[in-house]
């Protein structure tokens, strides 16, 4: 799609969480911008709004929960060369029963099919609405005509409808950033709860999700819950269309495959291959969640340390967890539980020289990240649940030498685009066992073709590519927006119909001849 008639004047991000941190300096304070995915994907997306317009990229403006802390800094501390940000305050009671309540308790298990551990608590959802108000209240002050506002995740389900009440002619556009589940799930949720939420969601004029099936999920649940009509990719409302559609987040590819070759990066690496006296090396890096299927991952090494003696002291897992919510008791638990098995197994197979596994709880810097992506033979990535997991695609992204085995959960998004990695199902210790072996003696031949076709696909369809498909989707549907209108003239048949001897009527359903 052409993006060149793109009229947007500036870009307003919304997310939860602002994109820097604040470092103190002497002269008061200042805001560093932090360097991930979406950061780089926006501002290639400002760039190009700009370059649409004959004229250089205006500052992007990102509205996101602030600390408290920010409140004494005066607005120029929170601006840089391209972004403003705009925090959002709120009550520190409302803060905790939105995020750490509705958001965490009762969202994020349930969309990741573990419905067993969501909160359904009434009090939550008032505050999940309060915070999402609050959230329009600093969007409302700023909004401009004529800017596109980009909405993000499932903090703010209920913000593009409130926006849309409030500015009816607002262009906006939602990103779920997590999986959407089958309408069985939805249906768990209080019947005016999920109207509010797929509500909210349908105040956008493009909403995106990273997979088909999260999008047919979600086009169900509309026909379910608020029985629209929907017309291939779009949403028929009494007076718009909402257009619904796959688009797959990525990474800034060249940023992994150079990174891989730098001399630091490399030095690191030989530092690590000598640490583990050159063993096979498997790694895997999760944040600490139950979504991440980390204890099931253990069970599958130790099912294949079990079945194939002959690989001891030749093989190391490498496992990072890095923290995450650990003062809540469901982590900690879970926390104690891996430790536990990570003992048990050592204890099992270790000898003086060699420990089965290297296990550490902490935050790698983007240096040792690298140098474990490009040492590892095998990358073990296998979620029971992931929206899309940007880690297999860094990884395949950073082995130039193309070298290395990735093994990936079948229940992870990246598992639809990345069909040349050994593909698992992570609850099955034995699939996962079998996996590994066949990963550790897969000719280098094979590596190399199966990395050849990931790497393609990924310099192909990386970050800005994403952000460059979510813009090129507003200006398709102001192009195409008429054609929702029926072409058919309807006086004529009217008369032709009066007129006829002999009349056949055909009843059909759903937009044949028209919408």
């Amino acid at each position: 799609m052409n993006t060149s008639k793109s009229s947007f004047k500036r870009l307003l991000i919304v997310s939860y969480r602002l994109p820097f941190s604040i470092q103190q300096t002497e002269e008061g304070a200042e805001l560093l911008q932090n360097s991930g995915g979406l950061v780089s994907a926006v501002l290639s997306m400002a760039e190009q709004m700009g370059q649409n317009q004959g004229k250089s990229a205006t500052k992007i403006h990102w509205v996101g929960h602030g600390d408290s802390s920010l409140q004494q800094l005066n607005s120029s501390a929170l601006e840089n060369d391209t972004f403003v940000a705009h925090p959002v305050f709120m009550d520190a009671a409302v803060h905790k029963g939105f995020y750490e309540g509705f958001s965490n308790d009762l969202i994020w298990p349930l969309f990741h099919y573990f419905p067993s551990y969501a909160s359904f608590k009434e009090h939550d959802f008032d505050c999940y609405k309060q915070a999402n108000t609050r959230f329009l209240e600093e969007l409302t002050a700023l909004i401009e005509p004529g800017d596109l506002v980009w909405i993000h995740d499932f903090q703010l389900m209920l913000l593009p409808d409130m926006l849309r009440q409030a500015i009816p002619d607002a262009t906006i556009g939602y990103f779920f950033h997590i999986p959407f589940p089958t309408y069985e799930i939805i249906k768990l949720l209080p019947r005016t709860w999920r109207q509010s939420l797929i509500n909210g969601i349908l105040g956008a004029d493009v909403v995106g999700f990273h997979t088909t099936d999260y999008v047919q999920h979600f086009m169900q649940s509309v026909s379910e819950v608020l029985y629209l009509p929907i017309i291939n990719q779009r949403i028929i409302l009494p007076d718009r269309a909402v257009i619904v559609n796959a688009f797959p987040i990525s990474i800034d590819f060249n940023k992994f495959n150079s990174s891989g070759q730098e001399a630091d990066v490399f030095a690191i690496q030989q530092h690590y291959k000598n640490l583990l006296r050159h063993n096979k090396i498997i790694f895997s890096v999760d944040r600490l969640d139950y979504t991440k299927g980390i204890t099931s991952r253990l069970l599958g090494y130790e099912r294949f340390l079990i079945q194939n003696p002959d690989w001891h002291d030749k093989v190391t897992f490498v496992m990072t967890v890095v923290p995450s919510r650990d003062k809540i008791a469901q982590y900690q638990e879970l926390k104690r539980e891996i430790e536990e098995t990570v003992g048990r197994i050592n204890g099992l197979f270790g000898t003086i020289g060699w420990r089965p596994i290297v296990y550490s709880y902490r935050s790698l810097t983007f240096t040792e990240l690298m140098a474990l992506y490009t040492a590892c033979n095998i990358a073990l990535i296998t979620p029971v649940r992931d929206g899309m997991n940007l880690v297999c695609k860094e990884f395949v992204a950073s082995r130039h030498d193309l070298k290395g085995v990735l093994i990936l959960s079948e229940l992870a998004g990246a598992a639809q685009e990345l069909q040349d990695a050994i593909i698992i199902n992570p609850t099955d210790t034995q699939e996962v066992a079998d996996a590994i072996k066949q990963a550790l003696v897969m000719p280098l031949a094979e590596q190399e073709r199966r990395l050849q076709h990931m790497r393609k696909h990924l310099q192909n369809h990386n970050v800005f590519r994403w952000s460059h498909d979510f813009l090129s989707a507003f200006n398709d549907m102001i192009t195409n927006q008429p054609s929702l209108e029926t072409d058919l003239p309807i006086q004529p048949f009217i008369s032709a119909f009066s007129d006829a001897h002999k009349r056949l009527l055909l009843v059909d359903f759903d937009g044949t001849l028209a919408p």
